[in-house]
């Protein structure tokens, strides 16, 4: 995780345009909330471009880092440290801006919808800014065997043929990539915008046209974002930018490489769920007849009992780990130790798990996610 984090604060394009567009959203005295701040970074921006304080929200570990690295900066009385889902928290006062950079590799796809329409209910005051705008999003035309290799991934030389048929999921994945200029064989259409200030759909479709600049082989589509941080201030993650930040686009697979001439169309739809990760893509492309229709649902790998617990008609009953989670939730009495649950639950539920230290691993993991 601190290497995932250790890119995005190394990254001076987005660090530059962030500290940018909070220098002129930001006014003296403002209240922040950064949602999902990770290192904390750009709570860190928010203190210095003049905001009275920062509420740094992050349900993983690098809330510590967060708060340590506060601290070390001398920024600890202006800032106050949240831990959880940004959904389920509150804020002790409403928030005149909130900040998140969960601006996934197509713009849309890590959560940035639905966390900021939460915000904009719950913890934003009315009036309120959101730090990112707008997502503009781009599609284009991919000829790229590393790409391709990708999505054959399950069929190449040295898989065992028993799995080939693995490979039906992989060309309904979304993988990333990081397209080079040459693989661009059809120049990028605007798909659509998504403006985050006021955006409360959960479902999403768009439709563009790409014409082929070059003759060659579709491998499938490249997606990527322009994001409005504000008036004026934009990042993007394009393979044709001169300045991108340093994050990956998306490559969305076809079932069939198909051979095009310069000119030829392909004409695509883009359909997403954001908050369920779902993502379907149809590409057609009429001088060949040739249609493609793909979808993320498609690729995920999932077990007749996991439908089944999809079904909103059905009964609930609780499972092995859900009786035993109960059993050392109902020891959390105010009075005992972790060391005194653990022994009790060795000593009255000797059947909770098949050995003692795999019981006491489990008391562990249960009192360090679900107690205070």
């Amino acid at each position: 995780m601190l290497e995932e984090h250790l890119g995005y604060v190394s990254d001076p394009v987005r660090i530059g345009q962030f500290r940018k567009s909070l220098r002129a959203v930001i006014k003296p005295g403002d209240r922040v909330a950064d949602l999902g701040c990770g290192s904390g970074i750009l709570g860190i921006l928010a203190l210095q471009a003049g905001a009275g304080h920062v509420y740094a929200v992050d349900e993983t570990e690098m809330l510590q880092v967060a708060r340590d690295t506060a601290a070390r900066a001398g920024l600890q009385d202006r800032a106050s440290f949240v831990a959880g889902r940004s959904q389920r928290i509150e804020l002790p006062e409403p928030v005149t801006v909130a900040i998140c950079d969960h601006v996934g590799y197509f713009g849309f796809d890590y959560g940035i919808v639905g966390l900021f329409q939460d915000a904009r209910r719950r913890l934003l005051m009315p009036g309120g800014t959101v730090i990112p705008a707008r997502l503009h999003l781009e599609l284009a035309a991919i000829e790229s065997d590393r790409c391709h290799q990708k999505a054959e991934g399950w069929r190449a030389e040295g898989v065992p043929a028993e799995f080939h048929w693995l490979r039906g999921y992989s060309v309904n994945t979304k993988h990333s990539a990081e397209f080079r200029r040459e693989e661009v064989i059809a120049p990028p259409a605007a798909l659509g915008s998504i403006d985050l200030r006021n955006e409360e759909r959960a479902f999403f479709s768009w439709t563009a046209e790409l014409r082929m600049a070059r003759a060659g082989v579709v491998h499938g589509l490249g997606g990527w974002f322009d994001c409005e941080l504000c008036e004026g201030v934009h990042m993007t993650n394009s393979p044709l930018a001169e300045t991108p930040v340093q994050r990956p686009q998306v490559f969305l697979p076809i079932d069939e490489a198909v051979a095009v001439k310069a000119g030829d169309p392909a004409r695509v739809t883009i359909m997403a769920r954001p908050e369920e990760h779902l993502i379907a893509w149809t590409v057609e492309f009429p001088s060949s007849g040739r249609r493609f229709s793909h979808s993320t649902w498609q690729g995920m790998v999932l077990a007749p009992e996991d439908l089944m617990r999809a079904d909103p008609a059905r009964v609930p009953t609780l499972g092995r780990e859900g009786v035993a989670r109960g059993i050392v939730l109902g020891y959390c009495d105010g009075k005992r130790s972790a060391r005194d649950i653990e022994q009790a639950v060795l000593r009255e539920h000797p059947e909770l798990f098949p050995s003692p230290a795999e019981i006491s691993r489990f008391v562990a993991h249960v009192l360090a996610r679900d107690s205070r």
